[in-house]
């Protein structure tokens, strides 16, 4: 998928057995993705946080996700988030085995930290889980001058150790740094090397193995 120019069309290519490309003009003028919004693949459709196209009346929700559907070769309706986001906030989108997603929500003026899986997904519809998997205040663990990178924040979840992994730079932006997050609100640094490139921020994507 190609966010092209600053208009944001949205241009997905389809390569097929016969190795020729074939182009869908998937543009929709009434809501916007970020070109820094990284998407997620969950049953073989793919998610993306949006917003409302600036200049056009809001319908009563100022954030929400929607889909790509590949077997219709469209974008679905506007789908709920379990919280309202701000542009300075930190959201980010991971699957739970290929079967769930998951978000990652941190308040810019807090640094409060919460994570919520769904319960039900599906192309047109989804609902989230009526507790979230993980609350924490993130101040007392990694100080109130540090939160993780609104545009780049990778992360999984694992539920039977009840744990996130957040992967994102170390404070002094270093180093790359893994940071395992606790429900009972424990944090464990792991340093995953030194920093190459500070305009290039760690990303992990999850699989299902075979």
């Amino acid at each position: 998928m190609d966010l092209v120019g600053k208009k944001k069309e949205r241009v997905i290519s389809d390569f097929n057995s016969d190795s020729s490309w074939r182009v869908l003009d998937v543009t929709r003028e009434d809501r916007e993705i970020d070109w820094y919004r990284r998407g997620v693949s969950v049953k073989g459709n793919t998610y993306w946080f949006a917003e409302p196209q600036r200049g056009i009346p809001n319908q009563g929700d100022s954030s929400f996700l929607i889909s790509f559907d590949f077997t219709r070769e469209t974008f679905g309706p506007r789908l709920p988030l379990p919280f309202e986001w701000c542009p300075a906030d930190v959201v980010s989108l991971s699957d739970v085995r290929d079967e769930q997603l998951a978000v990652l929500f941190q308040l810019e003026h807090t640094l409060e930290m919460e994570i919520w899986v769904t319960t039900k997904i599906e192309p047109n519809m989804l609902s989230w889980g009526s507790k979230v998997f993980l609350s924490v205040d993130m101040t007392p663990l990694t100080g109130n001058d540090f939160m993780f990178s609104f545009m780049a924040t990778s992360f999984f979840i694992d539920e039977e150790k009840k744990i996130a992994v957040v992967f994102n730079q170390s404070k002094d932006r270093k180093h790359n740094t893994a940071f395992i997050i606790g429900q009972d609100g424990s944090l464990k640094e792991v340093d995953l090397g030194e920093v190459r490139n500070r305009d290039l921020k760690p990303l992990v994507c999850s699989y299902v193995p075979s």
